[in-house]
């Protein structure tokens, strides 16, 4: 009997590796835009102070 949504008895999922890989590269991405958000910011702060 096999239900909906399990995953097969082999234990044999194709598309783990490869969804954990796009999370990693996900997380990566979004650390960089947080960097480089943080580091226009302490730009803007530093242009403004000079006007």
């Amino acid at each position: 009997m096999h239900c909906i949504g399990a995953a097969p008895r082999s234990g044999h999922r194709p598309g783990i590796r490869r969804a954990t890989r796009s999370n990693s590269m996900m997380d990566i991405l979004m650390l960089a835009l947080g960097f480089v958000f943080f580091a226009l910011a302490i730009g803007y702060t530093y242009a403004c102070e000079r006007l």
